[in-house]
Order: structure tokens, then sequence, then C-alpha cells
């Protein structure tokens, strides 16, 4: 029995992963920016601009549904401005704004005349 459980230990030891060090993550993701913005633009800087258009008054979030539905609008307006700023050719962008469109109206009470 004692070698078994040895055995299965050593095991456990050779799946665990070198960690890697911080300085080659954040290469990593410097290359994943510059990468996404060659496509995307600077779009993270054009969201606030349109939410604020959209809601000149501001937000009133006080529930978790709220919360819940504010974060996938925002997501679709993410996905709206980058495919905006791909002159309407990033396919990828509005099939994800129509999934989140999708999530959000599940999120939306039934009224009684939805069909």
């Amino acid at each position: 029995m004692g070698s078994k459980k040895v055995a299965k230990k050593d095991m456990s030891k050779e799946k665990l992963k070198e960690k890697v060090d911080a300085s080659i993550i954040l290469q990593k993701m410097s290359f994943t920016f510059k990468e996404r913005n060659k496509v995307y633009g600077d779009n993270y800087k054009t969201v606030g601009v349109v939410m604020s258009a959209l809601f000149p008054a501001g937000v009133n979030l006080k529930t978790v549904d709220d919360y819940n539905t504010w974060h996938l609008f925002e997501l679709m307006i993410v996905k709206l401005t980058r495919f905006a700023n791909t002159n309407m050719t990033h396919k990828d962008s509005i099939h994800d704004a129509a999934v989140y469109a999708a999530m959000v109206e599940s999120l939306l009470p039934e009224e009684e005349n939805d069909e």
C-alpha cells in the first residue's frame, strides 16, 4: 500500500508547472494589447464617450439584477464600438454583441404581451 501512495504523490509533482516570472507575463500582455489595438484601436477610450451620450443624467443601479444588466449592456456597447472601429467588418464583435443582447433579454422581467 505504501508504494502506491508514493507513486501517486510523485505523479502529482510532475503535473505541477514551473512558475513563470512576472516580467514574462507582462511581456505577453503587452503583445496581446498591441495585437488587439491593431484591430480595435483605442476602443477603451470610446466606450465612456458613448455611454455618457446614452446616459447624460447618469445611471442608477441598485440591485444585483441592475448591475448584471448594466454589465452585459456595457459589453454590448464595447462590441458595437469595436465593430464600428473595424469599419463594420469584424464579424466576431457583432456576433458577441448579439449574444450579450440575448443575455440581457434573459434578465429582463417578462411582460404580459411578450410573445
